[in-house]
């Protein structure tokens, strides 16, 4: 039963693939995931092309390779941080992630359009302050982390399922959560009112 199924947004790190291939990376974890090979309890809602050390021709023509395979798989593709890309029309796009900083720096007018262009968008906040401001501004869902330990933040304490529990008792958005999480120890973060989570390092060197 699909409803059952933990809502699962694929964040991207070509730098932990093999090789850096993203582009073969991504169809791996696509064609096993629909043979129900992986990820049986999941249900990929979005992939999050989140390279952040590439500049804007860089990120675009990455994204001509990437956009066909979640066009392929039917997977929504999310735009990160770069919210002024010269599209072409043929992408449709329906998503951007920004981080906290920069969802906040935004003048009004320029928030305004961004809400009314992308039917999501979502932010990195990392405290329950942080949380309730951009949903005021106008986000759709929130990342939330990093929940559990993880090699990208070593040595930073986690803030842990309660912060989950927390947050959720406080926004009407969706929270994702991120850091640390697995196929393993999803459940618990479902349980503390998460609308889904966020996988990066267990999928890019699977």
């Amino acid at each position: 039963m699909k409803e059952n199924k933990i809502k699962l947004n694929i964040i991207t790190n070509r730098k932990l693939c093999e090789n850096e291939n993203l582009e073969r990376q991504i169809e791996k974890i696509f064609s096993t995931y629909e043979k129900k090979i992986i990820l049986k309890n999941f249900e990929i809602v979005a992939l999050t092309l989140r390279e952040k050390d590439l500049n804007k021709n860089e990120y675009l023509n990455l994204l001509e390779k990437i956009y066909p395979i979640c066009k392929k798989y039917r997977i929504d593709l999310i735009l990160h941080q770069n919210y002024d890309l010269k599209l072409d029309k043929k992408y449709k796009i329906e998503g951007l992630h920004l981080s906290y900083d920069s969802f906040k720096s935004l003048n009004k007018n320029m928030r305004e359009e961004l809400i009314k262009k992308y039917k999501r968008i979502g932010v990195s906040i990392h405290s329950l302050e942080e949380a309730k401001e951009v949903e005021t501004l106008g986000a759709t869902y929130v990342v939330a982390g990093h929940i559990f330990e993880t090699d990208c933040k070593k040595g930073l304490e986690p803030r842990g399922l309660n912060f989950i529990k927390k947050l959720s008792s406080i926004l009407t958005i969706p929270v994702f959560a991120i850091g640390g999480i697995d196929e393993k120890n999803s459940q618990s973060v479902i349980e503390r009112g998460a609308f889904g989570v966020c996988m990066m390092s267990s999928l890019m060197n699977h």
